[in-house]
């Protein structure tokens, strides 16, 4: 994956600097977002200052999703159905989470995802999304966690999506204002900021 960390201003990126060094040789910087927020290029930034490696959603088991989502909807890139949010992600989220803690017991590790699923539930139990991730990872060992919510406009997304061309975001733009209202608009990016350590305008 090519990133250009060159997007990310001189601020962002001295908090990130500060984030990476929250990790001394062990633990967990999770990193989400909107998709199109900017949140891999910060996840790639924070993995270089911190000697990390990171672990990303959409690398994660693709072709696990393409091919279940091929025969539940027919559309391989379907991410914002009501059959992937139930049948798919909860266990692609469960297996990326619960392999990154196991790494970051001997290796730093940023996970990089949107977790807007996990943001919800976090605060339906009124839980950190630190907790959270510590509860899903099933974690028993102390661990350092800290979660980053890395916040764009809708307008900014929109643009980042139509220049990257990745299949995965053709179904969001072609009912653009469905996804804006359904998901970027929804009250989401709030409850994100109530539940993260920390937020950066990107």
């Amino acid at each position: 994956m090519i990133v250009h960390v060159e997007v990310l201003s001189a601020k962002v990126k001295a908090v990130l600097r500060d984030c990476a060094k929250e990790l001394d040789g062990h633990g967990v910087l999770a990193v989400c977002g909107f998709p199109g927020s900017g949140k891999s290029t910060a996840a790639w930034f924070l993995a270089a200052a911190a000697g990390a490696s990171v672990l990303d959603k959409d690398s994660f088991a693709p072709n696990l999703e393409k091919a279940v989502m091929a025969q539940l909807t027919g559309d391989p890139y379907d991410r914002d159905s009501d059959s992937y949010k139930t049948v798919v992600a909860p266990h692609i989220y469960e297996g990326l989470v619960r392999t990154g803690f196991i790494v970051a017991m001997k290796h730093p590790v940023v996970l990089d995802a949107p977790f807007l699923a996990a943001i919800t539930q976090a605060a339906n139990a009124g839980m950190s999304l630190s907790e959270y991730l510590r509860t899903l990872a099933s974690a028993s060992a102390p661990l350092p966690v800290t979660t980053i919510w890395v916040d764009s406009s809708a307008a900014e997304i929109h643009s980042r999506m139509t220049a990257r061309g990745e299949e995965r975001d053709a179904p969001k733009l072609a009912d653009w204002e469905g996804y804006q209202t359904a998901v970027l608009d929804s009250g989401l990016r709030e409850i994100a900021h109530s539940v993260v350590d920390l937020v950066i305008e990107n």
